[in-house]
């Protein structure tokens, strides 16, 4: 027998970070809401991305750093890793901030319903499990994504997992192969070599993390490879087969048949949109793929119809998901807002990070702009160098004819600190001197970002190493 319907302002399903910031900001705003969520509250942010991950990446580097204190004079003796307490710990975290998120839901009185929901007609949806329904005058899709796979005979194998999968581990392997060079690959090679695992990449494509500046992915693939991570660049993997107590993965490097073998193979080939199983068709939703298709103002093709986050495909970034929210609940209450204008910064939360904002070099360059770029190495940060972490430099990208800053890029220690300044700086559309004449707090990491803009405007950053510095002519 069916649940008795319900009625609500607004319905959203999929409880990760896009959903449940549009469900409190629109409840905080007087609507009726209701959420949906098949799982966990969190959506993978939380619970199979972001925040796992960060933790793992927090302890392994830990872990790295207290082998080589001897050098700052702090002699560790019989340091061993115990990786169920590191497991327990990040479970910890999550488990924390789940608990968090659902009080936040329980006190901003938005009804919570779990199951996995489909979408009846224009106006109702069905819970599947209990067959509860829920009338709606608006929708809100945040179902989020999962992870890709591959198409290639083996990969159903005991051993080959994926990025959600990995994080359930109950104990490291002996030796891993991560396929897939971007993002999540970089970062799980980053947790794994840092817990001891050998650890090898493969990326189909000619570079790692192809979507930002060579020079800047290039500092951080000489530290990992200096850390034993062995990389293959332009490796299509074709098959994977098991091989004793390891797996055999046959590869065309460069058109060239070749193989590696590891203990454990994590398929890290990036996301998808998880959208299929929600009746959209039937509604007429316009989709390319698997992605929603939005507006500026994260509405689909029918009126009363938003969606935000990964399941709209482009950048599967958190912050992303929640300022659309942001811009999705505003236009709904009638307030003029649009995702065209938001800045989304981008991060790396490797050793060291990446973090970037606004257009890199290659992309300026490609539109014909004319440039003024200046770098400030963080061999020369003094906050740098007490940390022991003086790897990478600070990028800063600027029209040459209105100085207006269009970009930020980072490679070192901590650099996604650094991305609120440099994402304000884009967002408001900051010149060099503007950027340049704030005063900086010393020493931080943060002066970097003026050094550089120093170097951009007229070469003149006053801690530049005079091996850097311009050649007078």
């Amino acid at each position: 027998m069916s649940a008795p319907a319900v009625s609500t302002d607004l319905l959203v399903i999929g409880g990760g970070v896009g959903g449940y910031t549009a469900a409190i900001r629109a409840a905080r705003s007087g609507l009726k809401v209701l959420l949906i969520e098949a799982s966990e509250l969190g959506g993978t942010c939380l619970n199979r991305g972001c925040i796992p991950t960060k933790s793992l990446l927090q302890q392994g580097h830990d872990f790295r750093r207290a082998q080589g204190m001897r050098a700052f004079g702090i002699q560790a003796d019989s340091l061993r890793l115990n990786y169920a307490l590191v497991r327990q710990r990040k479970d910890q975290v999550v488990a924390q901030l789940v608990q968090g998120v659902r009080s936040l839901v329980r006190k901003n009185n938005i009804e919570l319903l779990s199951g996995m929901a489909e979408l009846e007609d224009a106006h109702t949806a069905r819970i599947r499990s209990s067959d509860q329904r829920v009338s709606f005058k608006r929708l809100l899709i945040a179902t989020g994504s999962e992870p890709a796979g591959l198409t290639v005979p083996g990969v159903n194998l005991p051993g080959v997992i994926n990025s959600d999968q990995a994080l359930t581990l109950s104990e490291l392997p002996a030796s891993v192969l991560i396929l897939g060079g971007g993002v999540i690959g970089l970062e799980f090679a980053q947790i794994y070599s840092d817990f001891g695992v050998p650890v090898t990449v493969a990326e189909a494509r000619p570079a790692l993390i192809a979507q930002e500046d060579p020079d800047i992915v290039a500092v951080l693939q000489q530290a990992l490879a200096q850390q034993g991570v062995e990389f293959h660049l332009g490796a299509l993997a074709t098959s994977i087969q098991a091989h004793g107590q390891q797996l055999q993965v046959q590869l065309k490097i460069d058109g060239r048949a070749n193989s590696l073998a590891a203990h454990q193979v994590l398929v890290a080939v990036g996301r998808r949109p998880l959208s299929r199983g929600l009746g959209l068709e039937r509604l007429g939703v316009k989709l390319q793929g698997q992605a929603v298709l939005i507006d500026e103002v994260c509405r689909t093709n029918l009126a009363h119809v938003y969606a935000v986050g990964d399941v709209c495909g482009g950048a599967m970034l958190a912050h992303r998901a929640s300022a659309q929210a942001e811009v999705a609940v505003a236009h709904m209450l009638g307030q003029v807002r649009s995702q065209e204008a938001l800045v989304i910064p981008r991060a790396v939360y490797t050793s060291p990070e990446i973090a970037t904002v606004g257009l890199t070099e290659t992309q300026a360059r490609a539109q014909g702009l004319s440039l003024k770029v200046g770098r400030f190495p963080f061999a020369a940060s003094g906050k740098a160098l007490v940390m022991g972490q003086a790897q990478g430099f600070v990028k800063v990208i600027a029209d040459a004819q209105t100085e207006q800053v269009l970009g930020v890029g980072m490679v070192g220690p901590e650099v996604s600190q650094l991305l609120g300044e440099a994402t304000l700086a884009v967002q408001m559309e900051l010149t060099l001197p503007a950027l340049m004449q704030t005063v900086h707090a010393h020493p931080t990491l943060t002066e970097a970002l003026m050094e550089a803009a120093h170097d951009a405007y007229d070469g003149a950053a006053i801690h530049m190493p005079p091996i850097l510095q311009p050649q007078a002519v």
